[in-house]
């Protein structure tokens, strides 16, 4: 049930927005949110109990512009690692369409006109077998001094040997700002099974 399209009417009304139960779903239809996606998880697993009280979401609430990159979400289990009375919600989401949305912002900030993409539906096997060679080339730290970095430092490290092995082996097009990344087809289907 989609309550920013059923009830926006009823929440908004003062007399129902200012009561206590109802003040956060108030908050959230008139920010634009929307309950996007179901999570995914048997019945039996709640995302809170004590004792013999066990309550669950149903639901993931996101902004309209994340919607999109959902994949999934389900509650995880995390009685076996810690003592806590909450189990959290993890969702996925697609940080490949996502990280294209922060470079346009991005582009657009440094005033570029166009960017670069790579076409990684057309790549053939010899093609992949030549960038996962030329990566391994340029990833020459060894493994014992990798393993001291901080991690934000070991992120950008492959990120810049990864997408310099891509500009070399890997086809590509050139774009314009405005050109917006779309789902592949197998992905797309995918995600329709959640």
């Amino acid at each position: 049930m989609h309550l920013d399209t059923y009830y926006p009417i009823y929440f908004n009304r003062p007399s129902v927005a200012s009561q206590r139960p109802y003040r956060l779903l108030h908050h959230l239809l008139s920010h634009g949110y929307e309950e996007t996606f179901p999570v995914n998880a048997s019945d039996s697993l709640g995302t809170f109990h004590r004792n013999d009280q066990v309550t669950r979401i149903d639901y993931v609430w996101s902004c309209p512009m994340l919607k999109s990159f959902a994949l999934t979400s389900y509650i995880f289990d995390a009685q076996d690692i810690c003592s806590s009375d909450y189990n959290p919600v993890i969702t996925y989401f697609d940080d490949s369409l996502l990280v294209a949305s922060i470079k346009v912002a991005r582009a657009k900030q440094l005033q570029r006109r166009t960017r670069c993409i790579f076409k990684f539906d057309s790549v053939t096997a010899q093609q992949w077998e030549s960038f996962s060679t030329h990566t391994d080339s340029l990833c020459d730290i060894r493994p014992s001094t990798f393993s001291t970095w901080h991690i934000n430092q070991q992120c950008e490290y492959l990120h810049s040997r990864i997408v310099k092995a891509a500009n070399t082996s890997l086809p590509s097009v050139t774009v314009g700002n405005q050109h917006t990344p779309t789902m592949p087809k197998d992905l797309e289907a995918l995600t329709q099974h959640y």
